[in-house]
């Protein structure tokens, strides 16, 4: 079945697969938020010397508590990344 769809032009595709429904537009939108959300709060935590990775999962799976969280944080000190550096050797 996978096979065939792949084969089939655009609007057969579409006739198949309907993008009619509106919970599908909800979901995409939800989901490009999400992205959005998530690199904002990765952004904001990273230029405050925290790790972006983990800001943006934060940011994507919370999005709206992510970004006031990144917002409220503090700065890592240059001290306590010092320290947190020579712990992991």
């Amino acid at each position: 079945m996978l096979a065939t769809l792949s084969v089939l032009p655009g609007p057969i595709l579409c006739s198949i697969v309907p993008w009619s429904s509106h919970w599908t537009y909800i979901m995409f939108g939800a989901l490009v938020l999400a992205i959005i959300m998530g690199t904002w709060a990765g952004a904001v935590a990273g230029s405050k010397g925290r790790s972006m990775q983990k800001w943006f999962m934060f940011g994507f799976f919370v999005p709206v508590v992510g970004l006031i969280v990144s917002y409220i944080v503090k700065p890592v000190s240059p001290e306590n990344k010092q320290a947190k550096d020579n712990g992991n050797r």
